[in-house]
């Protein structure tokens, strides 16, 4: 049997520690959506993310839950990430 590979856009992120952060997939949607339920139900801090279409490594935030630093989604780390170099 052959995976449609089209269909797996999706990935959840668990933030392990402030400094860590794992990510599972691809996925295809309903499996990033079990996978995320199961990480929501633990109290963890995850969120699923999905590749923009036509832009290519763009992920959007579909999902979250626990602390991810402020209302975008983006931690502290990926903020500094894109800064200009001074």
């Amino acid at each position: 049997m052959m995976v449609d590979i089209s269909r797996l856009k999706y990935r959840v992120e668990v933030r392990i520690n402030d400094d860590e952060i794992k990510r599972y997939g691809p996925f295809n949607e309903q499996k990033a959506r079990e996978f995320f339920e199961v990480e929501e139900s633990l109290g963890g801090t995850a969120r699923i993310m999905r590749l923009e279409e036509g832009i290519p490594q763009r992920w959007e935030v579909l999902a979250g839950c626990g602390d991810w630093g402020d209302s975008s989604g983006r931690t502290h780390e990926e903020k500094r990430a894109e800064l200009p170099a001074q």
